[in-house]
């Protein structure tokens, strides 16, 4: 297996500092800037911590514990626009939340690094990798005896050399979203050294065939698969008699969304989720981009919004209600505690309340709870919000943003004071 050499900090891409940010997150005015925050929301995000990332965009992120017993988060960086790179993780120990500190990069052959995840034990972590120049693309694996500096352990490209875009790591198993077959195809990292395809997935080859994501919970893969919607997939449950080796589906839900005049499928990610109330759901976001999106322009918005899934009886799906931000468009999610928390780019890092029973419009009954804008003066692109992803780790908020890196908050009551340290 081909390894690459872990790069020391690359500091010229990268600025450090922490608080020091606006709790409100001020943006520009004008069509890309992120819908205010409603004066009546109950809470608000307050900026704990920041790692600006200013020499290229940054995509996905993953915060864990290390086995040291220190906290980490890694960032991946993408790198598929003109001036920017895609090539490397960021690794910053975020034991100290209002004081987060590089402590390394790793470099690989791609033109984007979409996706890192680590697995539950915090030993390894995977990172997708796509557009290699040697056309070897496929999944990394890192070694994290030392999580402050990980270490390649070997990459896995063989049946992968499509890309990969996303990943989902459960147990000692990689489920890993091929560009190029858009099959889910299933990795057994059992020996971190030698990773090998024990199992593949997807539907029939057809026009218009793409898978984007994957998420694993209990035994079912929830895969978005694009204009045909949800699939779930049996991969261990005992529905359909599915393992990893051998993945079963179980059943689909496709949707049309009207956006602009035009409908689209374009079904992006996929979190599943029982709220205290014993109401489970699966939350469902879109991903629409207009012809010939320039993050740059500030009259270029997404579309797409949250859409809310019962799967009480998991053989039939049904929709029951949304989350929809008019002027922005949404990307990952994370569902904790009853708290739903969505990356809805140009609209900022967003939490709202998801317990009970769903039903509607759940802006129109004030759940919104706190909005913040992530933008920065120093950042890629500066001054332009652009939220990726999101995480609730410890009682804070953790967030990616595509032009400006890493944010750290928490929500707190609105009409509080700024507070400064962790506070877990």
């Amino acid at each position: 297996m081909k390894s690459f050499p872990v790069g020391s900090a690359v500091l010229f891409a990268v600025a450090l500092f922490a608080g020091g940010c606006a709790a409100n997150g001020s943006s520009p005015a004008g069509p890309n800037a992120a819908p205010a925050a409603d004066a009546q929301l109950p809470g608000r995000f307050e900026v704990v911590g920041r790692g600006a990332v200013v020499g290229s965009h940054t995509s996905d992120m993953w915060v864990f514990q290390g086995v040291d017993g220190r906290d980490y988060a890694l960032t991946g960086t993408w790198g598929a626009c003109d001036g920017c790179f895609g090539d490397r993780l960021y690794v910053w120990d975020v034991s100290d939340p209002a004081k987060p500190v590089l402590s390394d990069s790793v470099m690989v052959d791609a033109r984007v690094v979409n996706d890192v995840k680590v697995n539950a034990a915090g030993t390894v972590a995977v990172l997708t990798r796509e557009g290699a120049s040697s056309r070897r693309n496929g999944i990394i694996l890192l070694d994290l005896s030392n999580p402050a500096h990980p270490t390649v352990a070997s990459d896995y490209w063989e049946t992968l050399t499509g890309g990969v875009h996303n990943t989902f790591v459960d147990g000692n198993y990689v489920y890993a979203v091929n560009d190029g077959t858009a099959d889910l195809h299933v990795i057994d990292i059992s020996d971190i050294k030698n990773p090998t395809e024990v199992g593949r997935y997807g539907i029939p080859i057809k026009n218009g065939k793409y898978l984007h994501d994957v998420w694993v919970k209990d035994g079912l893969a929830y895969l978005s698969y694009w204009d045909d919607g949800v699939i779930i997939v049996d991969v261990g449950k005992g529905i359909r008699q599915g393992t990893p080796q051998d993945p079963k589906f179980v059943s689909q839900y496709k949707y049309r969304t009207t956006w602009k005049g035009k409908e689209y499928g374009n079904t992006h990610v996929v979190f599943p989720y029982t709220n205290r109330a014993g109401r489970s759901y699966l939350f469902v976001g879109d991903e629409i981009f207009p012809d010939d999106f320039d993050d740059r322009n500030p009259r270029d918005v997404p579309g797409g919004y949250v859409h809310v899934i019962d799967v009480s009886d998991i053989e039939n799906p049904t929709e029951v209600a949304k989350y929809e931000v008019p002027g922005a468009g949404v990307h990952n999610l994370w569902v904790e505690n009853d708290t739903l928390y969505t990356a809805y780019y140009n609209g900022g890092l967003r939490a709202v309340d998801v317990s009970g029973e769903l039903r509607g419009d759940l802006r129109s009954q004030n759940r919104e709870i706190a909005v913040l804008s992530t933008t920065d003066a120093q950042a890629f692109i500066a001054n332009r919000p652009f939220t990726w992803g999101p995480q609730l780790y410890k009682g804070l908020v953790y967030a990616s943003d595509h032009n400006s890196g890493l944010w750290i908050t928490r929500v707190v009551p609105a009409g509080t004071s700024a507070t400064t340290g962790g506070g877990r």
